[in-house]
């Protein structure tokens, strides 16, 4: 196996790696080529295995074309394929951090400082707006952070319970999509 690493260009910040995009098209192995968008879109098996057969039919031209075919390909798969998608992200305030990539670690506010009293409260109370969120719709509540405070993103978990499933499935999906964006120009490959 080959170290996706080795042919990757750091991020100006360091948060993560991005293969330049002639390296990303010249991938031949599904490994690799899932590492390398990894990056962008948490690791997802179908998102990665539609992404990287539509690349080897033909080379994506840009970085932004990578996450509209993602999209494309989203809007196709079965309901199976899209819930395996979205559950790739990790739930927001969860307590168990060391698996989070380090762009969601970033996004998420996450450091190695002990959490205020207040803090902690936030987290507990996504803790059951996940569990009810995951109870009532069958998948993972998504939400472009954006560098607001946990404590304000509450209110609109608790808001979008009002929503049907599908809409749910379809607002998570584009959060996923706006993540990857943000996450693009991030690393200056816009």
């Amino acid at each position: 196996m080959r170290n996706v690493s080795s042919f990757v260009l750091k991020s100006a910040g360091g948060m993560a790696d991005l293969p330049t995009l002639p390296k990303i098209n010249a991938l031949k192995t599904l490994e690799d080529f899932t590492k390398a968008v990894s990056v962008l879109f948490e690791p997802a098996p179908p998102l990665a295995e539609a992404l990287f057969n539509e690349h080897k039919k033909s080379p994506f031209d840009g970085y932004k074309s990578v996450i509209e075919k993602a999209k494309g390909l989203i809007a196709v798969m079965d309901m199976k394929d899209k819930l395996q998608v979205i559950n790739a992200h990790p739930r927001i305030g969860q307590k168990n951090t060391k698996k989070l990539s380090k762009f969601s670690k970033i996004e998420q506010g996450i450091t190695d400082k002990k959490l205020t009293s207040e803090e902690e409260k936030v987290i507990e109370q996504f803790q059951k707006l996940n569990q009810d969120y995951e109870k009532l719709f069958g998948f993972k509540f998504i939400i472009f952070v954006n560098g607001r405070p946990k404590k304000d993103l509450l209110p609109i978990g608790a808001q979008r319970m009002k929503n049907t499933k599908e809409a749910e499935l379809s607002t998570g999906i584009q959060a996923m999509l706006d993540i990857a964006l943000d996450r693009l120009s991030k690393l200056n490959r816009v």
